[in-house]
């Protein structure tokens, strides 16, 4: 779940960068790409082909480019590590998933929540033990 969460916010960043640079950048590319949803806005900017000429506009090109293909990666990764995540939280919990609204990425973070609690079937592992702390004392006339 880590690094599921670090690469979808890869991707968030990516995406915010790419509509910064759209928004700043030539009337032609603002008029192409204001509107578009995430997933086309990085088709389309890692489609873009910069030919040389305005040095400016040409630069913009290639930075939404390398920007519409890093949102690209962290997005095949994500799937990737949907792909692992699902069989874990299917084995750990069946009826989370049979639960409304409660897919893999929901039922995961609600078992991450839940840590050992015996309800739910999880066990701390062998080895770990908990930190007992010293009783509280109350001091009355200090």
């Amino acid at each position: 779940m880590v690094a599921r969460r670090s690469a979808r916010n890869e991707r968030t960043q990516a995406i915010n960068q790419a509509r910064a640079l759209i928004l700043t950048g030539p009337d032609e590319l603002r008029a192409r790409f204001t509107g578009h949803r995430a997933a086309a806005l990085a088709a389309g900017i890692a489609a873009l082909r910069p030919r040389p000429g305005d040095a400016a506009g040409y630069a913009v090109r290639v930075a939404l480019r390398e920007l519409g293909r890093r949102v690209e990666f962290p997005g095949a990764q994500i799937e990737r590590l949907d792909d692992l995540i699902a069989p874990l939280v299917t084995v750990r919990a069946p009826e989370l998933l049979g639960l409304y609204g409660a897919g893999t990425d929901t039922a995961a973070l609600l078992l991450i929540a839940a840590g050992d609690h015996p309800r739910f079937g999880c066990r701390r592992r062998a080895g770990l033990r908990t930190i007992r702390r010293p009783p509280r004392t109350h001091f009355t006339n200090c």
